[in-house]
C-alpha cells in the first residue's frame, strides 16, 4: 500500500468514528432536552401541589374567622334587640 491509500484508509475510519461518535453525542443531547422537560413538568406540579396545600393550610383559620364574626353578629343582634325592646 502506497503511502495516499495509507491515509486515505486512515481518514475515512476517522470520519466514520466522528460519525459514530456525533451521533452518540446527539442522542444523549437529545435525552437530556427530554429530560429537562420532565423535570420542568415535575417541577410545575409540585408548585402547584404546594399552593394547593398552603390554600387548604388557610382554609380551616377562614372558616373559623368566619363562624366568630357571624357569632359576634348574632349575640350583638341580640343585645340590641333587647335594648330596643
Amino acid at each position: 500500500m502506497s503511502d495516499y491509500e495509507v491515509i486515505n484508509h486512515r481518514l475515512d475510519t476517522a470520519e466514520d468514528d466522528i460519525k459514530t461518535l456525533y451521533k452518540k453525542v446527539n442522542d444523549v443531547t437529545l435525552s437530556q432536552v427530554s429530560s429537562d422537560t420532565k423535570l420542568d413538568s415535575v417541577l410545575i406540579t409540585l408548585g402547584e401541589m404546594k399552593e394547593s396545600i398552603e390554600t387548604l393550610k388557610k382554609r380551616p383559620g377562614w372558616l373559623w374567622d368566619r363562624i366568630v364574626v357571624a357569632l359576634v353578629g348574632a349575640v350583638c343582634g341580640v343585645l340590641v334587640n333587647t335594648f330596643l325592646s
